[in-house]
């Protein structure tokens, strides 16, 4: 089975929907994931593999193109919070606040092993890796702040990354900055305490996003973990957003793809505060204990 038929077959068996939708066309129906990437070109006929992959490969980097793109772009997205946080700038302190009770939580009640400063882990530095980082807005409000040693920001978008080190100031001397996208990002082994996605995981195919949690646990560090935060559907699997080329999974989509790749849930916790119309964003500290 290929990776969209085992999502599908983890998601029934636990009696979770597998049918999805478009985010503005209410005419737009998917009965099933498979469905879905097969009206976009993501996936085809097995029965002509060659024709097939070049199709998937080419409708896989347009994918991307338009999802670079918008966020490439000063007009929809602006080098500020605001622009980071589609115009809600307004809840990065709950954000923020509710994501270092969640860390704080898990060190010190779940996984003590979990190291946050040097001091705790033998006068070696820390690292944490922020995922799809943009200007660097959870590495200076969140992981800095909680001790971490060095941040690693990982952005596709040549502009966001390179308004970086002007948004975190003096913290930039702290962080090393890196312009791909996690799709062909290969951090090394063992070299993270926190690797940190938030609000990006939806930018990734399937197969790209099982692929690079993948790589995670081979780069998390004895007692790291990897969080993903992130909006959820409730009532399908997925809902499609073909303005950025963004997909939102329910959590149940989201914990078989983690459970793919080799991880745990060791903690789950959904954000408190923010505003009642957009999609609930739970917390997940994912592990794998090898």
């Amino acid at each position: 089975m290929n990776i969209t038929q085992q999502i599908e077959v983890a998601l029934k068996k636990q009696g979770n929907p597998i049918n999805g939708k478009d985010s503005e066309d209410d005419s737009l129906q998917y009965p099933s994931i498979t469905e879905w990437k097969r009206s976009i070109g993501m996936l085809g006929e097995e029965r002509d593999a060659t024709t097939t992959s070049v199709t998937a490969s080419k409708s896989r980097q347009q994918w991307y193109k338009k999802g670079l793109g918008y966020w490439d772009d000063e007009e929809t997205c602006p080098a500020t919070v605001a622009g980071m946080l589609g115009g809600f700038a307004r809840i990065s302190k709950c954000d923020l606040k509710g994501s270092a009770k969640f860390i704080t939580h898990i060190k010190s009640h779940i996984r003590p092993s979990l190291k946050l400063t040097s001091e705790e882990n033998g006068d070696v530095p820390t690292c944490a890796c922020e995922c799809g980082a943009g200007i660097g807005r959870v590495s200076k409000g969140l992981l800095l702040p909680l001790g971490i040693s060095q941040c690693d920001l990982i952005e596709p978008s040549p502009r966001l990354i390179s308004s970086a080190p002007e948004y975190l100031g003096s913290s930039a001397s702290k962080c090393r900055f890196f312009c791909t996208g996690l799709q062909d990002f290969q951090p090394k082994a063992d070299s993270y305490d926190i690797i940190w996605m938030q609000w990006m995981i939806g930018y990734l195919t399937d197969d790209d996003l099982v692929q690079f949690l993948k790589r995670c646990v081979t780069a998390l560090r004895t007692g790291g973990i990897v969080v993903i935060k992130d909006n959820t559907c409730s009532q399908e699997a997925f809902v499609v957003d073909r303005d950025d080329a963004s997909t939102t999974r329910s959590l149940p989509y989201i914990i078989a793809i983690a459970e793919l790749a080799g991880l745990r849930v060791v903690h789950q916790q959904l954000q408190e505060g923010f505003p009642e119309d957009i999609f609930p964003v739970p917390m997940v500290a994912l592990a794998a204990d090898r």
